[in-house]
C-alpha cells in the first residue's frame, strides 16, 4: 500500500505539468537556479583542489623538519598521508585543467551544440589519459 501512495505521490506532480514544460527554457528562474548551482560546484571543486594541494606543500615542509629534528623515518611514515592522497591531487589538477582546456577549445567555436560535448568529452578523457600515463611513470 506504501508503494502504491508513494506512486502516485510521485506521479502526480508529473502529470499536472503535462501540458507545459516543467521547467521553462526561458523563465528567470531556472536560469538563476543554474547560475548558482553551477557557482557552488565551480567553488567547492576549485576549493577542494586548492585545499588538498596546500596540504600536500605543509606536509612535505613538516617531513623536512621533522627529519632536520632527527625524529625515525617510521614515525613519519605513520603520522603523514600516503602517496593515495597525493595521487588523488594530481588526479583533480589533470581532470581541471582537461575541463579548462575544453571549455577554451568550445569557446573559438562559437555554436554550442554536440560538437561542444565530443570536445569536453574528448579533453576530459584525455585529461584521465595524461593522468593514467603519469600514474604509471611514478609506479615504476
Amino acid at each position: 500500500m506504501k508503494k502504491i501512495i508513494t506512486t502516485i505521490m510521485l506521479v502526480a506532480p508529473v502529470s499536472v505539468f503535462a501540458q507545459s514544460p516543467l521547467f521553462p527554457a526561458n523563465s528567470e528562474i531556472t536560469t538563476e537556479l543554474l547560475r548558482s548551482t553551477v557557482a557552488t560546484i565551480v567553488l567547492f571543486i576549485a576549493s577542494s583542489f586548492i585545499l588538498s594541494l596546500l596540504r600536500i606543500l605543509l606536509n612535505n615542509q613538516l617531513k623536512k623538519k621533522m627529519l632536520q629534528k632527527g625524529v625515525s623515518e617510521e614515525v613519519i611514515a605513520n603520522m603523514l598521508p600516503r602517496k593515495s592522497e597525493q595521487i588523488a591531487a594530481i588526479k583533480w589538477f589533470a581532470i581541471l585543467t582537461a575541463i579548462a582546456v575544453g571549455l577554451t577549445i568550445i569557446t573559438f567555436f562559437p555554436p554550442i551544440g554536440i560538437h561542444s560535448v565530443i570536445i569536453m568529452a574528448v579533453s576530459v578523457a584525455l585529461g584521465f589519459l595524461g593522468y593514467y600515463f603519469w600514474v604509471k611513470k611514478i609506479e615504476k
